[in-house]
Parts: C-alpha cells; structure tokens; sequence
C-alpha cells in the first residue's frame, strides 16, 4: 500500500492519546491502542479507526495489565486471604500469583472456591505442606518427612495450567529446630518435580547466604529487602556477594513487600548499588489489603518510583518479568500486537505521601500511583467516574 493511502482498522475499543509505558519493548510515548475481541491490535498512525467506544487517555499513563506475583487469595479457607476480583481489579491487576496459601491437601477446594470463580488470571506457587499457609501466627507443618510427594505430584498433574511451582516459608519460626532442612527438601523435590520453588526468606535461620547459595535459576527469592535476621545487606552496607553471585545465576529476587518484610536500611543501600528487584509485588493479605502499609500494587509501585526506580523498570517488575515467570510471555505483560487485551490505565501525581512498616519506618515518598481504568480481555472491569 502506497504512502498517503489509509487503512480502515475496526475494533470494539481504543485507547486514545496516553502516555503509553510498555516495558515489554522498552517503550514510553504517545500512542493509541486498539482492542479488538479480546486481543490487542497493530495499528499505525495514520489508520483510520471504527470502534464501539473510546477512552480518552491524554495526560494519563496506560500499561499492561499488572501481575502481582505474590499475595494470599484464598478467602474462606484461611485468614488471610481476600476476594480477587472486586480486591485486585480496580488496582489495574488482572493477573495475580497465590504463594502458598494452598497446600497438596487443601488446593482442589481452594481451585473451586475461589479460582475457578474469579473472572481475573490466577495463578500459584503450592505450599509444599500439604496443609497450607492457613494463618498469620500459625505455622504451617514444614518436616521433610510430611512432605506429600505423591499428592503434590498429583495436584500438579492435574492442574498444570494454574500450578507454577512450589512454596516454602524458611523462617525461623516456621522452620524452629529443623532448620535448612525443610528448604533442602523443597530444592530436591523442585528438582523431582522440574518445577520452580519460591523460597520466602525472613527471618532465616541460618547466614542469608546459606540460603542463597542452594537456590537455582529461576528459583524465586521472596522478601528482598526484609530485615529480620540476617539480610542482603553485610555490615558495611554492601549488597553480599553470595545475593550477587545468585543474581549472576539466574535467581529472581522479589520484593514482595507486606507489611513487615520490608525495610528502609536495606532497600536504600541496595538500589543505590544498583540492586533493584527483578519482581515487585505485595505479599497482600486479608489485613494489609486497603492498609497504609500495603493497599495494594499501586502503592508499591508509587514506593519504588518515589525511591528513584526509572518508570520502565518498576512496571517491567510487576508486567514483563512476572508473565515470563509464568510462562506467559507475550500474552500478558505487554502491549504488543496479539496479547491478550489486558490493560491498565493511572494518573501518576508528584504528591507527597508517608510510607509506613511494621519496623515503624517512615518514608515521605513523592509520587503516587492512581488507578483509573482497568480493561481483563477486552472488557472494561472497571472505571472511575471521571474517566469516561
């Protein structure tokens, strides 16, 4: 087709005059985006567009979909977990990963009850105690000898598309006299199972590095920057070099943020030597949900981008890396032509705005984060009022 000639595009919605951030392809820029059926289309400058409605983005900040790759979701089976769809959508996140709420014994109600109901992607890491993370102050039982292998294979066999990996909490009070043992375990069965382990690290009961230094590529290093017991960071401040060399492996480091897994003296000594995190996500809860330490993605999100984070890197912590994790890279993440249609549409304010933590850390960030539209396969799912 000759330059000056036009092509008739004709799709259910546009996106019209955002600010575009698709980390995916490294792009930040005004660009208008087609949503036809369920998918995103290709389109040029230049098309000419039909449509059955338009959203008029101009001086707002449109993205992939988010993922969140860490919270607790299973509502009605434990304490902490929260109801999905009307919790997460209105956050911009249409695509959330449970860890460990579930165990082998426990993830079928958990799959009816809760994942099969919500129209929003949901995916999980299984606890390898076949009981699950059922409570805030009530460990879960993590001897190796417990571990149900031929039911963990079983659950996994069977729901293939929803089960990404295993889940395992290294801490010293879930952990007590048994020490690395349990995490050990869980390596090995990772391997058994050729599957991934999300590993949460607060509180270890060993030297960080000891953890560190049995995990494997793509293994997942929840809880980053926490600071109970030993941390990333050494007594000089600097990021250690067994946290570098797992880094250099392939090991993914998750912020994962909570209410208590987080702090400031290891966060700001770690990005300022560049030790950013690969994955940004929540850790939420049925408590934290709506709280001032947590709320929500977006809130952490503003956190990083007040800490300095360029706008490419936190949203590819929370868009492009997740959906590679999850095997899904180039159907959700990203905005490219043939993904699933999954967007989300912010206004990003420079506002002053206190952080706060369970380690009664204050931190005066000055962005915020706020969301205005969110589209799940097409569909509209929510909209403020103002935006229309």
């Amino acid at each position: 087709m000759g330059r000056g000639t036009f092509m008739l595009k004709q799709g259910d919605l546009l996106i019209r005059g955002g600010t575009v951030v698709d980390p995916s392809n490294n792009f930040i820029g005004k660009k208008n985006i087609l949503v036809c059926d369920n998918k995103i289309v290709d389109i040029a400058e230049d098309d000419e567009i039909q449509v059955e409605e338009i959203i008029d983005a101009e001086g707002y900040i449109v993205t992939p979909g988010l993922i969140d790759n860490h919270t607790h979701l299973y509502e009605g089976g434990t304490e902490l977990g929260f109801t999905p769809d009307i919790s997460l959508l209105p956050m911009g996140v249409t695509t959330a990963v449970d860890a460990g709420s579930a165990g082998s014994a426990t993830f079928e109600a958990f799959m009816q009850s809760v994942i099969l109901r919500s129209k929003m992607r949901i995916f999980c890491n299984i606890n390898v105690s076949s009981m699950g993370q059922i409570a805030e102050y009530c460990p879960e039982e993590i001897d190796p000898k417990n571990y149900n292998v031929s039911r963990l294979k079983y659950v996994i066999d069977k729901f293939p598309q929803h089960i990404r990996g295993l889940k395992i909490r290294c801490d010293k009070n879930v952990v007590k006299e048994l020490g690395m043992e349990p995490l050990k375990a869980a390596i090995a069965l990772g391997n058994e199972l050729e599957c991934r382990v999300v590993v949460h690290t607060t509180n270890p009961p060993s030297e960080i590095s000891e953890v560190a230094d049995i995990m494997r590529t793509g293994d997942i290093f929840c809880h980053c920057y926490h600071g109970q017991g030993s941390s990333i960071i050494d007594e000089q401040g600097n990021v250690k070099a067994s946290i570098l060399k797992a880094r250099q492996r392939g090991v993914l480091f998750d912020s994962a943020d909570a209410r208590g897994n987080h702090v400031y003296r290891v966060i700001k000594p770690a990005i300022a030597q560049g030790f950013i995190p690969d994955i940004i996500s929540t850790d939420l809860t049925q408590g934290s949900l709506f709280g001032k330490m947590v709320y929500g993605l977006p809130l952490v999100v503003s956190k990083y981008l007040s800490l300095g984070l360029s706008i490419l890197d936190v949203f590819r912590a929370c868009t492009t890396i997740p959906a590679q994790v999850l095997g899904m890279e180039g159907e959700i993440g990203t905005l490219s032509a043939g993904a699933l249609a999954d967007v989300a549409i912010f206004t990003l304010k420079d506002k002053k705005f206190t952080f706060e933590n369970r380690a009664d850390e204050i931190y005066e960030g000055g962005k915020l984060l706020l969301p205005k539209v969110t589209i799940l396969n097409g569909k509209i799912v929510y909209r403020q009022l103002d935006t229309m």
